[in-house]
């Protein structure tokens, strides 16, 4: 998943949702849709787009027939689903402040946690990803700039990499939709 690395992927992203008057960051909207897609009840992509609007009126999934945000459900679902573990987390450029690329990590994992609970509830599933849940919280709480002192680089990547397997596994344990369920919702018209 190349195009995660890309700085100017996450700058299409962002203008994506400027688009939609849309106040989230890259981050927090990658998050937000790996917690709809983790969820036991499927994946709306009229629901993902409220959420991320502050659910206005007239929201459909028509708003994103082509461009940034289908790449990102795409490619997502391709990670996701792979048997290399291709999955990325959408997060600024390596080449930024720890401080700066520690605040997407919260972010993320905020959105991951408001896109998971907005399907459902963490009832059905194991210690193990109520545990990784609940990991994801205290993640999102840590501020980046006490972080940036006390965790060095080595120690964000791990983090980053707990959070990338850990998704990849509550999506292995609550799969509940295929990618063509998915890719119906996001057809080109």
């Amino acid at each position: 998943m190349a195009e995660f690395a890309s700085r100017s992927f996450y700058i299409t992203v962002s203008a994506a949702l400027s688009d939609l008057d849309s106040d989230v960051e890259p981050a927090e909207c990658h998050g937000v849709l790996c917690g709809m897609l983790c969820s036991p009840d499927g994946f709306e992509t009229a629901q993902w787009l409220r959420h991320l609007t502050g659910y206005p009126e007239g929201v459909t999934d028509e708003l994103v027939v082509d461009g940034a945000l289908t790449d990102l459900i795409h490619s997502t679902l391709r990670g996701m689903d792979s048997d290399d573990y291709g999955f990325e987390l959408l997060l600024t450029d390596d080449d930024e402040s720890l401080v700066l690329r520690t605040d997407a990590l919260g972010s993320w994992c905020r959105g991951f946690l408001s896109g998971f609970g907005t399907m459902t509830g963490v009832s059905g599933i194991s210690a193990e990803s109520r545990e990784f849940l609940e990991d994801l919280y205290k993640i999102g709480q840590v501020d980046p700039d006490e972080a940036s002192n006390e965790v060095g680089e080595h120690a964000f990547l791990e983090i980053v990499e707990y959070t990338r397997m850990g998704t990849i596994l509550l999506r292995e344990e609550s799969r509940h939709v295929t990618s063509s369920d998915v890719f119906e919702h996001v057809s080109v018209h």
